[in-house]
């Protein structure tokens, strides 16, 4: 009924007004009618109040999804804002990633540079260690220093240098002693150096310089040039590098033919750029007996790399115009391409300008009166005939002048080079003549620059003693640098060098007077004695060395040493000195004091300097505290050195071992034939010493080291007295394979000559053929076929020469 009277509800409201009251007027007075449209009337009520209930309930609920909906529109546009943020947040993020991995690639790169810069340092210090180039830029510096403005403007500007800046080959700068070729040599590298800045190039230069043994030979040469090209160029130094592998990583030292050849490669490598070698006093380089001499070898290299025509090739020489160096340039270059200082316009202006800047600016004259300085000018300029070196001479003595005596000076000025040093000798005080002599000496035959303190030693020493020099500590002046040039201040100088002061002759000339002929039959006072025979300056040097060394007792240590300013020096070349020609036997009893085994010196030597080592200590930071026991016996050291007599003395007086195993090479027979003591070994065998002895590290006898060292005349006299010929050697097998491989075709003859077996079988069963044959040695290969060498020897594994040189591609042998 209820859902019948609801069903109705529902028709009825879904009725008009109209059609409600005609049903009704129908159905008046039914009373069950008119109960049921009561019932229907409340059920209508109620149902519009659940409607209306609904209704609310409906609204509140859709309201509340409107809220939800309007909340989660709200929670999405925050959202899509976090969104958006954190989108711009992210893209910032991955930006600043970028960045940070950009920064990471570079800090990469930079680590890489570190890594690539410090590697090459490091491999720079190796090929230094290995090459041991001089540095000319001592020499460049000391140059510069004299320049005044306007220093050879006039070359520099020159068409000739001009044009040969443009077109390279040979530019041949000659003039006489003191034209002042090394300070127009300065301005050359200096105007090349500038001109880099706009025109891509590479520039080596040099000093040939009497002063310093190693500039004065071809080798320096060579490694100084390929060391500074290398140093400037990556490509310049690959080819350095492939060198220094080719000798074994620095193992053994390239031959001057193969630095020759390292510095062709340079100037051949593909789109190389201009290359500019200035090379300055090739006089310098000395032009002694010997064939060749070292001039003829650096004439040699540079008609070479003239004559090979690379057209990036700039050479410019200075030199004296020596007949030798121009039997080789003249037909080298053309008449424009040599140029002569001495008649050079340009050349005059600029001995001009330097003496009118000296007077002006020297603190003596240039408080002269003006006609004097003006007068002084005039005078030098015109007699100065192109030498730079006169007028200097001639300043460094005017200048001592009093005001009233400089006409007279200017009246009597010498005339030459040669009057001039004259004088200069003349001029040193009488209690000074011999401290002067002493130094001059030592000054002609240093190996290496000496310095100031280290050179003052000589006044501490007293020479004439019948029992041989000794130092007095107490004679050594207070300031060695005054004492040095107290002596004659205008044939010696003192330069800075770095971190200490040298002292050299003042020119190359000075060098050349002292020990000339002129000198020596000079007719003028006394002083021809001050010509120096060159083995009479070895002889005071070596004595001087000598007696420094014998001070270091056994209280010595790094403090102590730190007093004898000559003790490196003397550790590193006493030797030198004592082999030239006949000093040995002067220095004798010196050296059996120093060799002696009962006494401390040669420990302390051989602390300062180990000679049986390559490692050469130059300041006392880099010696342990104190001498310790050296490594090998009085004998060995004496034999490594080639002092034969000092080692018979050695042996029959202090009863020294011949068969001592010790030292480097092993026994003091292997050290003797390394070196190529060819009068030492002859002594050691004399004495019984065992000639096929080994050393406690290998099997290898004396004859191999002799092999090693390139002695082929100890290897004959060892030979000769029983060695083995079928000796051990290495890995390879025995020495006679290791010369085959090698193609030491001497040696294999040699062997041969003293009954090798030809056919002798090494490791595997390998001959001598099969190694000539796998390095295609030609020569050798040719020897031992004519010796009956078996051509299809086979080894262990059944392989036969021929296979081994087709293996390698040795077809020219196979």
């Amino acid at each position: 009924m209820a859902q019948l009277l609801s069903v109705l509800a529902l028709s009825t409201k879904a009725m008009t007004d109209r059609k409600i009251k005609k049903i009704l007027k129908k159905l008046v007075g039914r009373k069950d009618i008119e109960d049921a449209l009561l019932q229907l009337d409340m059920l209508t009520k109620e149902e519009s109040l659940m409607v209306v209930v609904r209704n609310l309930e409906v609204t509140h609920r859709v309201d509340g999804v409107v809220h939800e909906v309007d909340d989660n529109v709200k929670a999405t546009k925050v959202l899509t804002e976090d969104i958006d943020n954190n989108t711009k947040a992210t893209k910032v993020l991955i930006e600043d990633v970028d960045d940070n991995v950009k920064g990471i690639e570079g800090i990469a790169r930079s680590v890489d540079n570190v890594t690539h810069e410090l590697k090459r340092n490091q491999m720079q210090e190796k090929l230094r260690s290995w090459l041991s180039p001089p540095d000319p830029s001592v020499n460049h510096n000391t140059a510069c220093k004299t320049h005044h403005s306007g220093t050879a403007t006039w070359f520099i500007q020159g068409s000739t240098f001009q044009d040969w800046k443009k077109n390279g080959s040979l530019l041949w700068v000659r003039g006489n002693p003191g034209a002042g070729k090394s300070i127009l040599c300065s301005a050359i590298i200096e105007d090349i150096k500038n001109m880099r800045e706009a025109r891509p190039a590479l520039i080596a230069y040099y000093y040939f310089d009497f002063k310093d043994a190693f500039k004065r030979e071809v080798r320096g040469l060579l490694t100084s040039l390929l060391f500074k090209l290398g140093d400037d160029s990556d490509r310049c130094w690959d080819v350095l590098y492939k060198l220094y592998t080719s000798c074994r990583d620095g193992s053994e030292q390239p031959s001057d033919a193969a630095l020759a050849g390292c510095l062709k490669s340079m100037l051949e490598l593909p789109g190389q750029l201009p290359i500019f070698l200035v090379i300055d006093a090739l006089d310098e380089c000395p032009n002694t007996t010997g064939t060749p001499s070292a001039r003829e070898e650096v004439l040699d290299f540079l008609e070479d790399l003239v004559r090979s025509s690379h057209s990036n090739l700039f050479i410019c020489v200075t030199s004296r115009p020596e007949q030798d160096i121009q039997t080789v340039f003249n037909p080298l270059t053309s008449a424009s391409r040599r140029v002569s200082l001495h008649e050079e316009g340009g050349q005059m202006e600029d001995i001009m300008s330097y003496v009118h800047s000296f007077v002006h600016k020297d603190r003596v004259m240039r408080r002269w009166r003006e006609e004097d300085k003006k007068l002084v000018i005039t005078t030098l300029s015109e007699r100065a005939g192109g030498m730079f070196r006169w007028v200097f001479c001639q300043l460094d003595t005017l200048r001592r002048c009093m005001p009233s005596s400089i006409r007279k000076a200017l009246n009597e000025l010498p005339t030459t080079l040669d009057e001039t040093y004259e004088r200069a000798l003349q001029g040193v005080p009488k209690e000074k003549r011999q401290h002067a002599h002493h130094l001059f000496q030592c000054l002609v035959v240093a190996i290496r620059p000496l310095r100031v303190e280290e050179l003052a030693e000589l006044f501490a020493i007293e020479f004439d003693l019948h029992a041989g020099p000794n130092l007095k500590e107490d004679w050594r002046p207070e300031n060695p640098e005054d004492a040095v040039l107290s002596a004659c201040s205008t044939l010696i100088t003192v330069i800075e060098n770095k971190d200490s002061k040298i002292v050299q002759f003042s020119h190359f000339s000075v060098r050349e007077f002292l020990t000339s002929d002129r000198l020596r039959t000079s007719e003028i006072g006394n002083i021809r004695h001050y010509h120096i025979p060159l083995d009479a300056a070895h002889t005071i040097l070596a004595r001087a060395c000598l007696t420094v060394l014998l001070q270091l007792d056994e209280n010595v240590d790094k403090t102590r040493l730190e007093a004898f300013p000559l003790a490196f020096y003397a550790a590193q070349h006493w030797i030198d000195h004592v082999m030239y020609e006949d000093v040995v036997s002067r220095c004798q009893d010196a050296m059996e004091r120093l060799f002696n085994p009962n006494n401390p010196y040669l420990a302390a030597w051989i602390w300062i300097h180990d000679v049986d080592s390559d490692l050469v200590r130059e300041t006392i930071h880099a010696l342990e505290e104190r001498p310790t026991r050296p490594a090998a016996t009085a004998l060995y050291y004496a034999v490594l050195c080639g002092f034969s007599g000092l080692a018979n003395y050695l042996i029959n007086t202090h009863g020294e071992n011949v068969n001592a195993k010790c030292g480097r090479r092993g026994t003091p027979l292997h050290a003797a034939s390394y070196n190529g003591h060819l009068g030492a070994v002859r002594l050691l065998l004399a004495h019984g010493v065992d000639v096929n002895t080994t050393t406690n590290k290998s099997k290898r006898t004396p004859l191999c080291s002799a092999y090693d060292g390139g002695h082929l005349d100890v290897m004959r006299l060892l030979l000769e007295h029983g060695a083995d010929v079928h000796v051990y050697y290495d890995g390879a097998g025995l020495l006679f394979h290791e010369a085959s491989f090698s193609g030491r075709a001497d040696v294999v003859h040699l062997l041969l000559q003293h009954n090798a077996d030809v056919n002798v079988g090494g490791n595997g069963n390998s001959t001598p053929l099969h190694h000539a044959s796998t390095m295609g040695q030609a020569r050798v290969i040719q020897i031992l076929l004519e010796h009956g060498a078996v051509v299809n020897a086979q080894r262990g594994d059944h392989i036969t020469p021929l296979y081994r040189a087709s293996q390698f591609g040795r077809l020219e042998v196979a």
